[in-house]
């Protein structure tokens, strides 16, 4: 007891510390537990807050429905529209798909009214070509090709040639410019590709008969689209000086040239090719960079088509070309109310511009005017989509593309005519 009293100043303090330094560790035990909770109610209180800001409102579910109802609407205005694009007036209402007379007169009736289009054509073109020799004769009489001829060295009967060369140069001169001031510009019916197809026409049996209408029709489908390039690009001209398109050198539907010069004087080809429908890659007139080929959505044609234009306007008719341009369909009965639709189906795949010599035979007797003028040679590809048209498409004709055989194989689809 003595010592304990003797040492109690140092024993209470060391007791003390003893028990203090016991309370110290459960309380930072304790500590670490608490902050390990207090981490987890904040980590816990931040999810709430942002699960409560992140929250779907209670009408989302509506608000996304039209958003996807809207997507729905959009992709079937899109197929809805691509099947109108091929929907157009037809030449016949009584061939396709299957004639509905058993007469050939229905097939002779095709072929006036195809005929009558080419004439349609450059009446809405208001064009005309360049004076005939036909014609020049009988504004001067004699021969038209003295202005152009050699001349003789004999004393006064040369003299008196030339001073008649000179005189007939003039008036042809003045005969060439009253033309391009009557006109917008030059074109005939013979620029177009399968003009002259039905000229020598031989009715071969019903179903040829039907094949020849249907690429007729495309012909005249493809054409329509050309024309109306030009017609809207030289709205506003009253002359072929004004216009940007000065000449329609041709529309075809091959390799071959539109038109070709012997000795001095233009000839322009009677072109019976018709289009074929591009289903192997050596049927087209170009490589196709697009890599479109016919399959089960899609029909293509290639057709080239060459412009004499102004030289910064190149641009502007490859655009319009290729514009959205519009069509007026009244079933494929020729019986149901007027409807307007819109079609796009046009794609360049090949250019060419080359300088226009206007010395040449190829352009004598056309006048463009002061403008610097190119000669423009487009290649290019039309998409027909198969929905709008498969309806009245002959079976002759998806027989031959191997449209009516489940899983035809592509080398069994030929070209024909």
């Amino acid at each position: 007891m003595n010592f304990i009293k003797k040492n109690l100043n140092i024993i209470i303090p060391s007791a003390i510390a003893v028990i203090a330094l016991l309370m110290l560790i459960p309380t930072v035990m304790l500590r670490g537990q608490i902050n390990k909770d207090l981490s987890k109610s904040i980590g816990l209180g931040k999810s709430i807050d942002s699960a409560i800001r992140s929250a779907v409102p209670q009408k989302q579910f509506e608000v996304e429905k039209q958003y996807q109802d809207a997507h729905a609407d959009d992709a079937n205005d899109i197929k809805i529209l691509t099947a109108q694009s091929s929907r157009r007036s037809l030449l016949s209402y009584k061939i396709f798909p299957d004639p509905n007379e058993t007469s050939i007169q229905i097939f002779n009736e095709f072929s006036d009214a195809y005929k009558k289009v080419f004439a349609g054509f450059i009446d809405q073109l208001s064009a005309l070509d360049a004076p005939s020799d036909i014609e020049i004769r009988k504004e001067i009489g004699g021969d038209t090709t003295s202005a152009r001829s050699g001349r003789s060295s004999h004393g006064r009967t040369s003299a008196r040639n030339d001073a008649r060369d000179d005189k007939d140069s003039e008036i042809i001169e003045l005969i060439c410019k009253r033309r391009c001031e009557e006109i917008t510009v030059y074109a005939n019916p013979k620029v177009f590709g399968g003009n002259a197809f039905w000229d020598t026409w031989e009715y071969l049996g019903s179903a040829q008969a039907v094949r020849d209408c249907w690429y007729s029709q495309l012909a005249c489908w493809i054409h329509q689209d050309v024309v109306d390039t030009i017609t809207s690009l030289n709205g506003g001209s009253s002359t072929v000086v004004e216009s940007p398109v000065k000449r329609l050198l041709g529309v075809r539907f091959d390799s071959g040239d539109a038109v070709f010069t012997r000795g001095s004087t233009t000839v322009v080809q009677d072109d019976i090719g018709l289009p074929i429908y591009v289903s192997e890659l050596q049927l087209g007139l170009c490589d196709d960079w697009t890599g479109r080929l016919e399959n089960e959505q899609i029909d293509i044609v290639h057709f080239s088509v060459a412009v004499v234009v102004r030289s910064k306007d190149v641009l502007r008719f490859m655009q319009e070309l290729c514009s959205e341009k519009t069509h007026t369909f009244y079933g494929y009965k020729g019986t149901e109310d007027e409807q307007e639709f819109k079609h796009n189906q046009i794609t360049v795949l090949k250019s060419d511009i080359e300088p226009v010599d206007v010395q040449s035979a190829l352009h004598d007797r056309y006048r463009y005017g002061s403008d610097a003028v190119v000669s423009l040679n487009l290649i290019c590809q039309y998409i027909f989509n198969r929905a709008g048209y498969d309806g009245i498409k002959p079976e002759s004709v998806k027989t031959e593309l191997g449209q009516n055989v489940v899983d035809a194989p592509a080398s069994s689809r030929r070209r024909g005519r």
